[in-house]
């Protein structure tokens, strides 16, 4: 049995589900708490020390861990419909996301995404530091009734750590949206080169785990209307650019009508 421990809000966690999912890899969800659930985190991956993050996917029946959307991704693109009889229902039968010829392009789309989500990500913390609400809705709500009037600071507490740990406090606002704008320009420019027949265009000639990366920095700029992404409303309002969103409504657009085709049609959320 698979088991994907991630966060429902996080757009590297959907990379890694989207992924599963497409594929048709089945698989259960485990919630991960940020904080209280890294130690033992630290335990599965046999990391005392250094950075540690979800997605991670828990191969039981094999006694491996996968860490990273993009090797979780990998993993789903090996999951053949030619292997059901032999791996059972966790055998993969969507259409590949690493098209043949094209894991260097979809590295690097990985990479650029990488970058414009990192900088997202500090852009929605910085807001959320001063968002009382969204800072409430980061406390699981057993939690936040066991800390009572401590679970705004404890959540503040939390984001402040956050910024620290990926030393996303050292870059200006402005240089975090410029960032997230230079790859949503490349972004734009790489489609309207496409030689996709599809709709909405694909960043290769076939939709690919390139679309799906980097769709979710629009997360960033506004998320989507979708069931795959829990995020409460005033997360949602942290998460949002309404300056990137004034400047790339063509990609949320293209974001969205991905969604339509390629996610919210084809798979239903599972309950997490």
């Amino acid at each position: 049995m698979l088991e994907l421990l991630s966060i429902p809000y996080s757009p590297w966690s959907e990379k890694a589900r989207w992924a599963l999912d497409a594929r048709g890899v089945e698989y259960t969800k485990r919630n991960y708490l940020p904080l209280v659930g890294e130690p033992q985190l630290r335990i599965l991956l046999r990391q005392p020390f250094g950075h540690v993050s979800v997605p991670v996917l828990i191969d039981s029946k094999r006694k491996r861990v996968i860490k990273g959307s993009l090797e979780i991704a990998r993993f789903a693109d090996t999951r053949s419909s030619a292997s059901s009889s032999a791996n059972g229902p966790t055998a993969g039968s969507g259409a590949r996301l690493f098209p043949e010829g094209s894991e260097s392009a979809i590295v690097d789309y990985d990479a650029a995404s990488e970058r414009g989500l990192s900088a997202g990500r500090a852009l929605s913390l910085l807001r959320m530091l001063d968002d009382r609400e969204a800072l409430a809705e980061q406390v699981p709500r057993q939690l936040s009734t066991f800390l009572g009037p401590l679970a705004i600071p404890v959540a503040r507490a939390g984001v402040e750590r956050t910024l620290r740990k990926y030393r996303a406090a050292s870059v200006s606002v402005a240089e975090h949206r410029s960032l997230l704008a230079s790859v949503f320009t490349s972004l734009r420019a790489d489609l309207s080169r496409s030689k996709s027949c599809d709709e909405p265009r694909t960043l290769l000639p076939q939709f690919s785990y390139a679309d799906i990366v980097m769709a979710q920095l629009l997360t960033f700029v506004e998320v989507p209307q979708t069931p795959h992404l829990r995020i409460g409303p005033a997360s949602r309002r942290c998460f949002g650019d309404s300056t990137l969103r004034s400047e790339f409504p063509d990609l949320v657009a293209w974001r969205d009508a991905l969604y339509l085709r390629y996610r919210d049609a084809r798979q239903p959320a599972s309950p997490s």
